[in-house]
């Protein structure tokens, strides 16, 4: 699997709101796929970041 997936997982579990009325699930659902968003971009950054790190400690 990919790295991305392994990071979702554990994060997934941790935004999920245990219990809501059913009014709410909308915003809820909004709001947790924003996060998911701003997570995946963060995640992308970090990696791209680690990687030409790497390349230029291998140089």
């Amino acid at each position: 699997g990919s790295p991305q997936r392994a990071i979702h997982g554990p994060v997934r579990l941790a935004w999920r709101p245990a219990r809501l009325p059913p009014d709410q699930r909308q915003d809820s659902a909004v709001t947790y796929v924003a996060l998911c968003v701003v997570s995946a971009i963060a995640i992308k950054k970090r990696i791209y970041d680690s990687r030409e790190r790497w390349t230029v400690w291998n140089l």
